[in-house]
């Protein structure tokens, strides 16, 4: 049977949003013991960036505390001597530790109930369908998209936001029961760990290399037309404090820098576009005191006039960059052909696991993999039987379980993931590479 859950058991507790009641915090949570449950709501499709609008904690003897860090950002900053010396527990954290960190938090334990999800081989690891799964209970996921940055923010808000964190760590204490039932804790550590080292980095607004579709280009013109159109529409969008892609969107970036002969009509037929919203630059934004569409025309002829020395360099040249997969069949055999193995053995792996092969390596890193091993393994071989000393029996096997396993821990797999993937993937190479890769080597 299944519980569902309307309103927090202790009541909705108040919304901190003065200097005085979010100093007050620190010594409710240091009342408590054990992890502290976080959680954050953002609102980045109506705001500049992801930033925390509100952030919900939790703790056993401490109860549930709502704080409104837009309102009070200092107040805020200061729970950091309290925040920093505890374990916590989120679920999805690499989505809510960007804004935390901006703040000056960062755990000292990390816990991920999401994580643990993956590796149980759950099939719902969204909080509300795991909180189903394994507590029995269901609470209202209907408010995730709403924006938090609008004030005040109703009762109905508030409660969906506390109730985020009211079994989140009896969430936790079920799945860590499971994993260590499972034998699996110690890849769950591995995994939280992981996330703790990559994604503990402030909110930041995308820079022009990172926007969708940038890669692509190849023309020094275009990229500093990119780069230009990029620097008009960040600075619009930092002034009025909404996302950048309701500015001018990347697509629309993409397609004037993509033929610099044409740049200027292709913005102008941009600007011209009937409608208001993404679709189309909102003419009433200003930069620097000019119209955002004078901006824009400026930044195009900028670009267009910069001298060829000053130009952006492309990210790499066509000869070092990794073709696209979907070539490898008909244009690099070896390539398609250990990656299809590597793929049939993850599939294997995963399923003997009874986990998500995205759980065990996601596809664009076991393709990276599959080009290195294709490009590199005789090279490895040929390196070292030339090497080796004539008195030591080759030991070809050996040469690639090095190579490989140092390919997929360059791609930031875990010892866990290298342990259950590098047999399979060894193999793959070997007979890719011949029936036997260390004959006629000598």
């Amino acid at each position: 049977m299944v519980t569902r859950i309307t309103a927090p058991a202790d009541g909705l507790p108040p919304l901190r949003d003065t200097p005085a009641s979010v100093a007050e915090v620190a010594g409710i949570l240091a009342r408590g013991h054990g992890p502290v449950a976080v959680d954050t709501e953002r609102a980045s499709s109506f705001r500049l960036d992801d930033r925390a609008f509100l952030i919900q904690l939790r703790r056993a003897g401490s109860g549930t505390v709502l704080i409104d860090p837009e309102t009070v950002p200092r107040e805020t900053r200061g729970l950091a001597t309290v925040m920093n010396g505890l374990p916590w527990v989120l679920h999805a954290a690499h989505t809510d530790l960007p804004c935390l960190v901006s703040l000056g938090w960062r755990p000292a334990k990390l816990h991920d109930t999401q994580i643990a999800g993956k590796l149980l081989g759950l099939g719902q690891v969204g909080l509300a369908g795991m909180l189903e799964e394994m507590l029995g209970v269901t609470v209202a996921k209907d408010h995730g998209r709403d924006d938090w940055s609008r004030r005040p923010l109703g009762t109905d808000l508030l409660t969906y936001a506390a109730l985020d964190v009211e079994l989140l760590l009896d969430l936790h204490d079920e799945a860590r029961r499971r994993l260590d039932e499972a034998g699996r804790a110690g890849w769950y550590r591995q995994e939280c760990s992981a996330v703790l080292a990559t994604a503990a980095h402030p909110v930041a607004v995308p820079g022009w290399r990172e926007l969708k579709g940038v890669g692509a280009l190849t023309s020094p013109r275009s990229l500093a037309l990119v780069q230009r159109l990029w620097y008009v529409r960040t600075v619009a969008a930092v002034g009025a404090d909404r996302p950048p892609a309701t500015v001018l969107a990347t697509s629309d970036i993409i397609a004037v820098a993509s033929h610099p002969t044409r740049a200027r009509e292709t913005l102008a037929a941009v600007l011209a576009r009937p409608g208001r919203g993404r679709g189309r630059p909102d003419r009433r934004l200003t930069v620097f005191g000019t119209s955002l569409e004078e901006a824009l025309h400026r930044a195009v002829d900028d670009a267009l006039g910069e001298d060829p020395a000053f130009l952006p360099v492309p990210f790499r040249s066509r000869g070092t960059a990794v073709p696209d997969h979907r070539t490898w069949r008909e244009e690099y055999p070896l390539a398609a052909e250990i990656s299809d193995g590597f793929r049939a053995c993850a599939e294997d792996v995963a399923g003997d696991l009874g986990i998500g092969v995205d759980t065990l390596i996601v596809m664009k890193t076991l393709r990276s993999a599959a080009w290195t091993c294709a490009t590199g393994a005789r090279e490895v071989l040929l390196r070292d039987a030339r090497l080796r000393d004539p008195d030591v029996a080759p030991d070809p096997v050996g040469v690639l379980e090095d190579f490989v396993t140092s390919v997929l821990d360059q791609r930031g797999l875990r010892p866990w993931q290298c342990g259950l993937l590098a047999p399979g993937f060894v193999a793959t190479v070997a007979d890719a590479v011949g029936g036997d890769p260390g004959a006629g080597l000598d």
